[in-house]
């Protein structure tokens, strides 16, 4: 007679189920056959499964016996399916005439894992240019895997990578038995350009090395922080050019930022004195535009009317009122928000 051995049962956490194997031997015999055997595969013997003795007897007068694989832990561990081998190596009693099958004297079973993860992503800290502060990303496995997990993700926003801050690699680990790793947001550059506060969004893609089961949490896979802007300024004006009739010569107010900004700063003003618009100059508009990137605007007092008239030095007054658009942190210095020129006769 011969014994061979078979994977008949799976093994399996969820439950647990137990896992079996069948010797078989191909006729009776009247002594008890003993075979010895061998144990490997993925899983571990005393961790994931009861240790099992090495030896399985087919009692006389059967053809088969198992060899159960009990003690299966239904732990938390996201692991994937591991495997147990057994190979038998010898018969150690029996009747004479009875051998291994060499042909079919190892088999595998699967132990499933009944777990799996879900991995997430959430803003944990902001970035601002005073300090400078880094932003941190926080990406969160649900329970803990046997197997590093390597994360794919895209980074937009309105701040500019290797501008703003360093550029991010696009992969994060959360190591083996970890629940979390942190994409970091470093290098933010502490400028004088006021710029307001700015945006880095992360999206996790993909998953791209793991144990089996851990996917990304959908309604989780994306999230903002901000980079904070260290900058202010204040934008002041000041008469720099008196008008003249004699010429005639334009009159000029200088509004000035203490600053550059990343957006042009639109400011509102009004216009007083004792020389008549429409009249003794061409009305103004009422506001004036900084460019992005400058810091200085002109109001021009054009139209100035050379008439035959005596009428002396008239002036001119501006005040600027309010800004209507503008990067966050910029204002009106109030000590120097308004100005006169003279209109000479």
């Amino acid at each position: 007679a011969q014994v061979s051995i078979a994977g008949t049962t799976d093994g399996n956490e969820t439950g647990p189920v137990d896992g079996v194997f069948t010797v078989t031997q191909s006729t009776t015999a009247v002594s008890d056959t003993v075979i010895s055997y061998t144990v490997g595969g993925t899983a571990t013997a005393g961790t994931d499964y009861a240790a099992l003795s090495g030896t399985v007897t087919i009692p006389a007068g059967s053809t088969n016996a198992t060899i159960d694989i009990t003690g299966i832990v239904a732990d938390s561990l996201v692991e994937g399916t591991e495997t147990v081998t057994v190979t038998l190596t010898g018969i150690t009693a029996s009747d004479p005439g009875i051998t291994i099958d060499a042909a079919n004297d190892s088999d595998s079973i699967d132990l499933l894992d009944g777990d799996a993860a879900t991995v997430g992503i959430a803003g944990s800290t902001d970035g601002n240019e005073t300090g400078p502060v880094d932003g941190v990303c926080t990406v969160t496995q649900s329970t803990t895997a046997v197997s590093d997990t390597v994360i794919s993700y895209t980074v937009g926003g309105t701040a500019t990578a290797g501008t703003d801050y360093t550029a991010l690699s696009g992969t994060v680990t959360v190591p083996a038995g970890s629940t979390s790793a942190t994409i970091d947001v470093t290098g933010i550059v502490a400028d004088s350009l006021v710029d307001g506060t700015e945006t880095v969004r992360v999206t996790l893609t993909g998953i791209t090395a793991s144990d089996p089961g851990i996917t990304i949490d959908a309604a989780n896979d994306s999230v903002s922080i901000d980079v904070l802007d260290g900058d202010a300024a204040t934008v002041s004006i000041s008469g720099t050019t008196d008008g003249n009739e004699t010429g005639p010569v334009d009159g000029v107010f200088t509004v000035t930022q203490t600053t550059t900004a990343v957006s042009d700063t639109v400011l509102s003003y009004t216009v007083g004195g004792t020389a008549t618009a429409g009249t003794d100059y061409t009305s103004l508009s009422g506001s004036v535009t900084i460019p992005a990137g400058s810091t200085t605007a002109t109001i021009d007092v054009t139209g100035i009317v050379a008439d035959s008239l005596v009428e002396g030095t008239e002036t001119v007054t501006v005040t600027l009122t309010g800004i209507t658009a503008s990067d966050p942190g910029i204002t009106i210095d109030a000590a120097n928000d308004s100005d006169s020129i003279d209109v000479l006769d």
